[in-house]
């Protein structure tokens, strides 16, 4: 199996319009089997209020073209890919209220738990929350240690060969890139495995919707990749009945 990997620019670059970032992650989300984000330091609100911009992007795309009636099958977290929350820089004890052990999974469901109040402060961070859980259902995360202890050094680590970093970090590396191949699936759509064709005029449909300023329409895609596919198929019979002819 090949794979396609997509590396997108993060959140709030000071020199794009202010829905470059909308654009950029409804791309990765429509277009990933396996999302993966990375964050520094710790899962707090502020590592939760970043993730909101994803998960109010998710609730406003679309399965069917409007005006149909919507079913539970209909739910477009059907489509979302499988999320990894890999926290680099960390550097806190990996363990529960009571000092017993969790693993970076559990950690993460822990700071997924609903908070308790009634403001509506509360209510907004559990909203994001909530939203978290419905559309990544198949989620993981993975913690990474700073990879050099001299803050010198963090400037020229594409430079340095992997025995000058320490040893926990190379170890929790590897890892991470085991946990990804292991997981890591075709695209799909509609049941469909993606060729790399298919995921091109994919890839046109959502540029178009979303370039135009509409919310993008996973039914209306489909049906486009699916005219695309018959045109070409019947060109190629075309070109066929013309070579036997001459």
């Amino acid at each position: 199996m090949s794979v396609l990997l997509i590396d997108t620019e993060g959140f709030g670059g000071i020199d794009e319009h202010t829905n470059h970032d909308t654009k950029i992650f409804l791309f990765a989300l429509l277009l990933s089997s396996f999302f993966i984000y990375n964050s520094v330091g710790s899962i707090d609100e502020n590592a939760l209020n970043n993730l909101s911009l994803i998960v109010n992007l998710a609730k406003d795309i679309q399965f069917k073209a409007s005006g149909s009636n919507p079913s539970e099958s209909d739910d477009v977290s059907q489509f979302f890919p499988s999320f990894l929350w890999i926290i680099r820089d960390f550097a806190l004890r990996l363990v529960d209220g009571a000092n017993n052990p969790i693993t970076p999974k559990e950690y993460l469901e822990t700071a997924l738990q609903p908070q308790k109040g009634v403001s509506d402060s509360i209510e907004s961070k559990n909203r994001v929350r909530r939203l978290l859980k419905h559309f990544f259902r198949d989620r993981d995360c993975a913690t990474m240690v700073r990879p050099v202890e001299n803050e010198k050094e963090l400037q020229r680590l594409d430079e340095m060969d992997e025995s000058s970093f320490r040893t926990e970090f190379v170890e929790q590396l590897k890892a991470i890139r085991n946990k990804i191949f292991k997981k890591v699936k075709p695209k799909t759509l509609n049941g469909k495995c993606l060729t790399g064709p298919m995921l091109v005029e994919i890839c046109k449909a959502y540029a178009e919707t979303i370039n135009s300023g509409k919310v993008p329409n996973i039914e209306s895609a489909w049906t486009y990749l699916c005219q695309q596919q018959s045109y070409k198929a019947l060109t190629g019979k075309l070109n066929s009945s013309l070579l036997q002819i001459y």
